[in-house]
C-alpha cells in the first residue's frame, strides 16, 4: 500500500514524506561537542583529579546520556514516520540490523584488539577496583578466553565479573545495542495496535518513551534493592563495580529510560511535520521546552548530590528537551539558527567521527600516561593532557572512520529499505 493509497495519512503527510528522510541538521554538532566533554571528564579525573574536582568538571560526564536521547531521536523517527505517514508494517528489520551492527562492529573490534594486543592497555579486571589515578594500573593483555570472548562481543557488562574490563567506557555500546534490539520489538508492538485496535500515531508513538520510562524506573529500584542486599554504600561501586547492581544499571533494565525523552521529542518533531500538531502549537511547544529545560537540570543536579541513579532520566530530559529546541523549527521546513550555529564544520566532523573519538580516547589516555606523556595535576597540566588527548583521539578516530567505519556504513546502505 502507497502513503498516497492510505486513508489514514495526513494530507500534509502525505505531502513531505522526506522531510523525515536523511540528516537532520543540527544534530551533529551536539554529538561531536558530547564527545568531547566525555574525554575532557576522562583525561582530566585521571591526570589532574584535584584541579579538575576543584572546578567540578566531572559535571560534563552526564553528556554522555545525550547520546542515548538522541539515538533514541534518530532511531525511532523511521518507525513513527512510518505510522504517521499510514503504513502497515514497520522498516525493513533485517536492513535495519545489517546497518546497526556495522555501525558498531568494525570500529570497536579493530580498535579493541588493537588496544588489547598491540597498545596492551585494555582493563584485565574491573576498572573501578584496579584503576588508580595518574597510572595505567590494572591494564594489560586480556588473554582469558572468556574474557576475551565476551570483549569481542560486548556482553562483558552482563557479568559481574567481566564488567568495566576491556575498553571500559565500552559499557554504553552494550546498552546501545540493548536498545537497538527492542526497537523492531517496539515497532512490531505499534504497528500491531495500529492495525487491531484503530489508535492514533500520536499515542501510539508517546506509549513506547513513557514504557521505557517505567522500566528504566523499575530497573533502578531493583538496583537500589540489590545495593542494600550487598551492603554496597559507595556510588561509584554501585554503578561500575563488579556486582548485579552495577549490571543492572548498565543494562537496559536500568537504562532504557536515557533513549526514552529522545523518542519523545522525534514524536514531536513528526507530528508536527505531519500537521497533527499545528503551527501555533509547535512554537509553544518549543517555548515551554525552553523554560522546562532549566528545572530538569535542577532536578539532575540535586539527584547526582544525593548520588541517586535517577540523575540519568532528568539527564535524558534535558537532552530530549535540547534535541526539540534545535530542531522542532526544521520539522515545517523552516529554519533554526540554532541548528545552523552547531552545524559549525569542526563540531559536525567531530560528532560524524565521535563512535572513534570515543572508543580510542580512554586507551589513549592509559597508553600516553604508560609513555610518561601525561602532566600532573594543575592547570597546565590539565590543559596539557587535555589537548594531548584530544589531538591523538581526533587523529585516530579519522584514520578508523575513513578506513573502517565509513566503508562498513556504505556497505550497509546497500541494504537500506527505500
Amino acid at each position: 500500500m502507497t502513503e498516497q493509497q492510505s486513508p489514514r495519512v495526513p494530507t500534509s503527510a502525505a505531502a513531505t514524506p522526506q522531510r523525515f528522510r536523511g540528516r537532520i541538521r543540527g544534530l551533529d554538532g551536539p554529538r561531536g561537542i558530547a564527545c568531547m566533554c566525555v574525554l575532557a571528564v576522562h583525561v582530566t579525573a585521571h591526570y589532574s583529579e584535584d584541579t579538575a574536582s576543584s572546578a567540578k568538571l566531572q559535571l560534563l560526564g552526564q553528556a554522555l546520556i545525550f547520546f542515548f536521547a538522541l539515538s533514541g531521536f534518530l532511531l525511532f523517527l523511521p518507525i513513527v514516520r512510518d505510522l504517521f505517514l499510514g503504513k502497515d508494517a514497520q522498516p525493513n528489520v533485517r536492513a535495519y540490523a545489517i546497518h546497526r551492527a556495522l555501525r558498531i562492529f568494525p570500529a570497536y573490534l579493530v580498535i579493541f584488539l588493537i588496544t588489547n594486543f598491540a597498545l596492551q592497555v585494555s582493563f584485565v579486571d574491573n576498572a573501578q577496583q584496579t584503576l588508580v589515578a595518574g597510572s595505567e594500573a590494572g591494564t594489560g593483555m586480556i588473554t582469558n578466553p572468556l574474557s576475551l570472548l565476551a570483549n569481542l562481543t560486548l556482553v562483558q557488562t552482563y557479568f559481574p565479573s567481566l564488567i568495566q574490563t576491556g575498553i571500559n567506557p565500552a559499557w554504553s555500546l552494550t546498552l546501545e545495542i540493548a536498545f537497538y534490539i527492542s526497537l523492531p520489538i517496539i515497532g512490531a508492538v505499534l504497528f500491531w495496535l495500529r492495525r487491531t485496535r484503530g489508535w492514533s500515531p500520536l499515542a501510539l508513538t508517546m506509549a513506547a518513551p513513557i514504557a521505557l520510562v517505567v522500566l528504566g524506573s523499575i530497573g533502578k529500584v531493583f538496583a537500589s534493592w540489590l545495593q542494600s542486599r550487598e551492603g554496597i554504600t559507595d556510588v561509584v561501586e554501585a554503578n561500575f563495580g563488579p556486582n548485579w547492581s552495577a549490571v543492572v544499571l548498565r543494562s537496559f533494565l536500568g537504562g532504557s529510560d536515557a533513549f526514552a525523552f529522545g523518542m519523545a521529542a522525534v514524536v514531536v518533531f513528526v507530528a508536527v511535520g505531519t500537521g497533527v500538531i499545528g503551527s501555533k502549537a509547535a512554537r509553544r511547544i518549543r517555548f515551554w521546552s525552553v523554560i522546562a529545560l532549566f528545572p530538569s537540570l535542577v532536578l539532575m543536579l540535586a539527584f547526582l548530590v544525593k548520588g541517586s541513579a535517577f540523575q540519568s532520566t532528568f539527564t535524558s530530559l534535558a537532552s530530549g528537551l535540547i534535541i526539540l529546541i534545535i530542531v522542532l523549527p526544521l520539522a515545517e521546513g523552516g529554519e533554526s539558527k540554532m541548528a545552523d550555529a552547531l552545524d559549525f564544520k569542526p563540531f559536525e566532523y567531530l560528532g560524524r567521527i565521535s563512535l572513534s573519538i570515543y572508543l580510542w580516547h580512554f586507551p589513549m589516555l592509559m597508553a600516553l600516561g604508560k609513555w610518561g606523556l601525561m602532566a600532573g595535576d594543575d592547570w597546565a597540566g590539565l590543559v596539557r593532557n587535555f589537548v594531548l588527548l584530544s589531538v591523538v583521539s581526533i587523529a585516530l578516530g579519522s584514520i578508523t572512520y575513513r578506513w573502517v567505519e565509513k566503508p562498513g556504513l556504505m556497505y550497509a546502505r546497500k541494504f537500506k529499505s527505500k
